[in-house]
């Protein structure tokens, strides 16, 4: 794959993060709606701090307290904490819907987009890798070359270079000595992933708009929501397990 074909992909990429990045912003971030979740996920976040504060102080060693704090105080800010939780897990969902609508639709964009570039270099050699996938990573590198020989990614690799002689002796192109495999062809799948995950992350980290600490897990974050917890129990689902299942895998 030539320089200018790398930045062409570099650019779109870039290009198109940049722009959801600033529209997000201007549309979603900085309209009233989200800016009053944010303020009312915050005053939240404060009350539930003050009163888990409150309560452990109640729950200290007898020697350890200010004052004497009868089992019925104690019950009673337990319970306005669990309110406050689930008041804050609401509240953190909203917010966290929000930055989940604002990711949709730049998807379906690159998802686009991947089909025009897909479509361009359909069936064409972009880069030869110095060493031979293992199986997993060859479903991507070399997505849309099965069936070639070595032969056959020499051709394809001269023609993009802008060559002519497709022999093993040509000067305008030859294979690297160790090529060897015709596994080492690359397609264009694996270099806009590689562009993907890492120009979009940059861009994002640039112009983006991160959540707020404690709505920033995604799905995660509105799984947690009651409304989300009845709905999974509604269905059979048992939300401390899929809490476990998502600690397993970090998610």
């Amino acid at each position: 794959m030539t320089v200018s074909d790398i930045g062409k992909i570099v650019f779109a990429v870039a290009s198109i993060e940049f722009l959801s990045c600033i529209l997000s912003r201007r549309l979603i971030f900085q309209g009233e709606s989200y800016t009053r979740n944010v303020n009312s996920f915050e005053r939240a976040k404060a009350r539930r701090d003050k009163t888990a504060a409150s309560l452990a102080a109640k729950e200290a060693p007898r020697e350890k307290r200010a004052q004497k704090s009868s089992q019925k105080s104690i019950d009673k800010d337990a319970k306005k904490l669990q309110r406050e939780n689930e008041e804050l897990s609401s509240l953190a969902a909203e917010v966290a819907r929000k930055h989940t609508m604002a990711n949709f639709y730049p998807s379906i964009v690159f998802l686009i987009l991947y089909r025009i570039f897909a479509a361009e270099y359909a069936g064409k050699v972009v880069a030869l890798l110095p060493f031979q996938p293992f199986n997993f990573l060859q479903r991507i590198t070399f997505r849309g070359l099965s069936g070639m020989s070595v032969k056959d990614v020499q051709s394809l690799w001269v023609q993009s270079m802008g060559g002519q002689d497709d022999t093993i002796s040509g000067t305008n192109a030859p294979l690297p000595s160790d090529v060897s495999s015709a596994s080492q062809a690359c397609a264009f799948a694996f270099i806009y992933v590689l562009c993907s995950l890492s120009v979009k992350m940059m861009v994002n980290m640039a112009f983006g708009t991160p959540p707020p600490p404690g709505a920033d897990e995604g799905v995660g974050t509105m799984m947690e929501a009651p409304q989300s917890q009845k709905i999974m129990k509604k269905f059979g689902i048992d939300a401390d397990e899929v809490k476990e299942a998502r600690r397993a895998v970090g998610f």
